[in-house]
């Protein structure tokens, strides 16, 4: 009977060890999920603003897609591009920023991450 209850406690403690190991595991996953669908629609856009050789709602609303696309929601994120308009061969720079919790619940921690992902595209448009 002794051992039985050893046993039990064995088991629990290595289980009370492992949780927060698993549940770290899956809040990193979605982390890295978030980043590869910010990176993207950070690509995209600026792709697209280098076509059109600026920042106008074409470009945001294509960005907005690729988020929604991967999952992401585009109100909870922050896209910036800069410089609004540019000539042939000029970087446009388009960064798309989001804020992740991170929580493990044994024992509680809950962690705000900042994800930015930036991608430089080229003018392609000769104004």
């Amino acid at each position: 009977m002794q051992e039985g209850q050893e046993t039990l406690q064995a088991i629990l403690a290595v289980s009370f060890i492992l949780l927060p190991v698993l549940f770290g595991i899956l809040e990193f996953g979605d982390v890295v999920h978030v980043w590869i669908g910010q990176s993207a629609a950070a690509a995209m856009g600026a792709r697209m603003a280098g076509e059109r050789g600026e920042d106008d709602a074409v470009v945001r609303q294509r960005i907005e897609t690729e988020l929604a696309d991967a999952g992401l929601d585009p109100a909870h994120v922050q896209i910036e591009i800069t410089p609004a308009y540019v000539h042939w061969s000029q970087p446009i720079t388009v960064q798309v920023t989001s804020t992740r919790r991170i929580a493990i619940p044994f024992p509680p921690v809950h962690w705000d991450i900042p994800i930015t992902s930036t991608y430089v595209g080229r003018g392609e448009v000769n104004h």
